[in-house]
């Protein structure tokens, strides 16, 4: 074999090997970015189900923090009202009929703020506002008692009076229960809009 025939024979192997590496090196290029375009496309998908998913909590912890402000003014209403025929009534006076409807209907007044609640949550939440239009509604209950009739010893209006002290203490101590709780979820000291 001639010496230029065995260069041009290592001159086309030569050729054809580069122009396969290339070509198989084009392939797997392809394939690297082909693989990468994915990674950064599925990066950014689980990005902004991340932020979407961040902001539908936030805009939940919004929406509880709005209704519970609503059941605290609601419920400072009644207390409101309580503690001022409380000192008529602890003066001697009787709790007229429109004080007692006033009472009523401030009452009644909370529980379409429990109605929203209900669908904000947490449910640990919601009961504690129940229970804290449970223990308003027995404190008025208390207060109208201790000016029933007139009582035969001072001993029977110390004791019914004492009976509304200790129902508008519980109504206290729920209040600053629900406060507590309320303030975690909005806080966001805990996943609260599961």
């Amino acid at each position: 074999m001639d010496q230029g025939l065995a260069a041009v024979i290592a001159g086309v192997s030569g050729t054809a090997g580069a122009v396969a590496g290339a070509f198989i090196g084009a392939l797997a290029g392809l394939r690297g970015a082909r693989i990468g375009g994915d990674k950064t496309v599925e990066s950014a998908r689980l990005q902004v189900e991340g932020q979407a998913a961040a902001g539908h909590v936030q805009w939940v912890r919004s929406q509880q923090q709005q209704v519970y402000a609503k059941l605290l003014d609601a419920h400072s209403s009644v207390e409101d009202s309580l503690r001022r025929a409380a000192a008529g009534v602890r003066a001697g006076g009787v709790l007229a009929n429109d004080a007692r409807t006033e009472l009523g209907s401030r009452i009644l007044a909370m529980q379409p703020c429990l109605n929203q609640l209900a669908l904000w949550g947490p449910q640990e939440v919601v009961d504690l506002a129940q229970l804290l239009r449970a223990e308003t509604a027995e404190a008025t209950q208390a207060l109208v008692d201790a000016q029933r009739g007139v009582p035969q010893t001072a001993g029977d209006l110390d004791s019914r009076w004492f009976q509304w002290e200790r129902k508008i203490q519980a109504v206290a101590d729920q209040r600053a229960r629900f406060l507590e709780r309320a303030g975690e979820v909005v806080r966001g000291t805990e996943q609260s809009a599961t």
